[in-house]
């Protein structure tokens, strides 16, 4: 049983009331738009074309480790669970449980929301869980039943995708192309008016939620928010 508790400017995270570790709160200097760390609103240079959304917000940095296990994100707790949610969706237990600490407690200025909107995967983009009941999952749907039955902010499916599309490698300017028409609305949404809140493991150049904002505001939203577990740092140093 996953257990968190905010102390201290992180959330320390237990297992079977074993502390496991801490997640690091986003830390001063960030990004006030896009939660990018290290920069100023003023300075930042990775929301260039995020423009759709209110702002996002972010539980923490995010450290890719590409396997060096001298790398920053090889001994971050929040890197390592949101790499062990591609795996293992039990990883959304706390991982949500850190999110809705964040909103209850931290993100002061994210406004109160209708509804939390999970970033859609096609069909093929599932990822299979390498349990026993290999299951397929999304990352997004299995972190907002967490934070749904926590915060009681129901979850609506509002969006579909409809082709799949690789992000990996590509430059800001081609992740904005690509995602362009490959999200609708889903016909038996009821959003008309509501505050969105889109919600993803991880935002790195933030097209995709840009566009799934767009998309949303353009079927009769009233505003929205983007929350994520982490914020890609693009840092795989040590």
């Amino acid at each position: 049983m996953w257990r968190c508790v905010l102390r201290n400017g992180k959330i320390d995270v237990y297992s079977n009331d074993n502390l496991k570790g801490a997640y690091t709160l986003l830390e001063e200097p960030f990004c006030k738009y896009c939660s990018s760390p290290n920069t100023t609103t003023e300075n930042c240079s990775l929301h260039t074309q995020c423009h759709s959304f209110a702002r996002a917000f972010a539980m923490g940095a995010y450290f890719p480790s590409r396997g060096n296990p001298g790398s920053k994100g090889w001994n971050d707790l929040l890197s390592k669970h949101i790499r062990g949610l591609k795996m293992y969706p039990n990883y959304a237990v706390p991982l949500g449980l850190g999110l809705t600490l964040c909103i209850k407690h931290v993100f002061a200025s994210l406004p109160k929301v209708d509804l939390i909107v999970p970033v859609p995967k096609h069909a093929t983009e599932y990822k299979v869980s390498h349990d026993a009941q290999k299951r397929p999952y999304n990352q997004a749907i299995e972190l907002a039943k967490v934070i749904s039955s926590k915060t009681r902010i129901p979850i609506a499916e509002a969006l579909i995708k409809i082709r799949a599309q690789k992000m990996k490698g590509l430059s800001e300017d081609d992740r904005c192309a690509v995602v362009k028409g490959i999200y609708q609305i889903n016909g038996n949404a009821k959003i008309s008016e509501k505050k969105i809140l889109i919600l993803d493991d991880v935002l790195t150049s933030g097209a995709t939620v840009s566009e799934c904002s767009s998309v949303l505001l353009q079927n009769g939203v009233q505003n929205v928010n983007v929350l994520v577990a982490g914020r890609d740092t693009f840092d795989d140093g040590a």
